[in-house]
């Protein structure tokens, strides 16, 4: 599947599903048909990678610390999205959610860089789940 983004289609996995853990404050979004193959932990960012080597699941450790909020709204996220940049060297993670707060939505943003020591091929690829 392919979304548009930035004027380029990138590859795009539809996810399905969320969970949070209040008390251990890790989120992870999944639920894509691929077959795991390997993970890749980018400073408590870990990409769960398929055997066609795209991002099939993403894990945020301590996600209410990197996102900037109480750990009580990550239980109310609407909308969560990923781009992820593979070069040869590194791989870069852009992240967006959307939490549902009194009547209103509250945006928040984060990105993360890692070396590419998987050896994945360079690509351009993207995540969603909409609740």
């Amino acid at each position: 599947m392919l979304r548009k983004g930035g004027g380029m289609m990138l590859p795009h996995s539809d996810l399905s599903k969320y969970d949070y853990d209040l008390e251990n404050d890790s989120i992870f979004f999944y639920g894509t048909n691929k077959k795991y193959k390997k993970s890749l932990d980018l400073d408590d960012i870990i990409i769960d990678v398929s055997e066609d080597n795209y991002a099939m699941a993403i894990e945020i450790l301590d996600a209410s610390k990197k996102f900037n909020v109480p750990k009580s709204d990550l239980l109310n996220v609407q909308f969560f999205d990923a781009e992820i940049h593979v070069s040869e060297e590194t791989i870069k993670v852009i992240m967006k959610l959307a939490i549902k707060k009194r009547n209103g939505l509250i945006n928040k943003s984060m990105e993360v860089f890692g070396l590419n020591t998987a050896n994945l091929p360079a690509s351009t690829q993207a995540l969603a789940l909409s609740c």
